[in-house]
């Protein structure tokens, strides 16, 4: 009886482990949590608005430090984004307090255009690790698991969580303790995901601002022109179109390969997309549908 009591016990702390893992596309757990900004009701302070959700191990530490001051100095493009970003850790309240100073001085040593980069996002503090549980933040087994990269018993690893205006969460990013996040790539996934939301688009490997993006095998060829506003799309299979970027207005015809082949609507005006066939057999399923 005593052996199967704790066989339950064990199936249920794995299954509960695995049906609270959050994940892409569900709704970012609210909390209420003191911050250097005094408390925060996360879904209140969000706004409705994009929302970026950082975990770092701990405070006065090297690694942390430059990571929380590129942030600093990246606070006016998060706001140009309409984004606004939020850190935690385990550490108490008093030591976020006393490390900002920290935080600020190592930006303006490395960084010369400094006007209005100063720290003014919250730090959270997460004592008893509710939150960092709750968004699967803390991994005791990460390593390194001490010194000078955070405390061994109670720290985070670097977690991101960029959630939209719904409150879901659309990006989950982790990296170990002792590797620094590429700011640069998380703005890069914000400017794309903005931008797929309001124009219904996809990015293709290695997508930068302002570059081609990919059209949903879903749209039609002949809906292209008036949806996105543009003159051509380029093909390179059935299932894989791209056009300019659709927030850039009427797109200017590009240089192509002899593989890309170039559509001009004005100068097909009888040709019937509707009779067009699938040459894919994965979309000609998908256009059944």
């Amino acid at each position: 009886m005593l052996i199967l009591k704790k066989l339950c016990w064990v199936l249920i702390f794995i299954f509960s482990g695995t049906i609270n893992a959050l994940q892409i596309g569900d709704k970012a757990p609210n909390f209420v949590a003191q911050s250097t900004k005094g408390e925060i009701n996360f879904h209140e302070w969000s706004e409705n608005k994009w929302t970026i959700l950082f975990s770092h191990p701990g405070d006065f530490t090297p690694v942390c430090t430059t990571e929380l001051a590129e942030l600093a100095f990246l606070q006016p493009e998060f706001k140009k984004r309409k984004t606004k970003i939020i850190t935690l850790s385990t550490d108490s309240l008093n030591d976020h307090l006393e490390w900002v100073s920290h935080i600020n001085s190592y930006k303006n040593k490395i960084r010369t255009n400094k006007k209005g980069t100063d720290l003014n996002y919250p730090i959270v503090s997460d004592k008893i690790l509710k939150i960092a549980t709750t968004y699967g933040m803390y991994h005791p087994k990460a390593e390194p698991s001490e010194g000078v990269f955070g405390n061994s018993n109670k720290s985070t690893i670097r977690s991101v969580f960029i959630i939209d205006p719904d409150n879901t969460i659309q990006t989950i990013l982790s990296y170990p303790k002792h590797i620094g996040r590429n700011f640069n790539e998380i703005i890069r996934i914000i400017d794309a995901l903005q931008l797929a939301k309001k124009y219904d688009i996809a990015t293709p490997a290695n997508w930068e601002k302002e570059k081609q993006v990919i059209v949903p095998t879903y749209t039609p060829s002949e809906d292209i022109k008036e949806k996105y506003n543009v003159d051509n799309f380029t093909v390179y299979q059935d299932y894989l179109r791209t056009i300019d970027d659709p927030s850039k207005g009427k797109s200017i015809k590009s240089l192509t390969t002899k593989k890309e082949k170039w559509i001009n609507f004005d100068f097909l005006p009888e040709f019937k997309f509707k009779n067009e066939k699938a040459k894919s057999k994965r979309l000609r399923k998908q256009i059944d549908k």
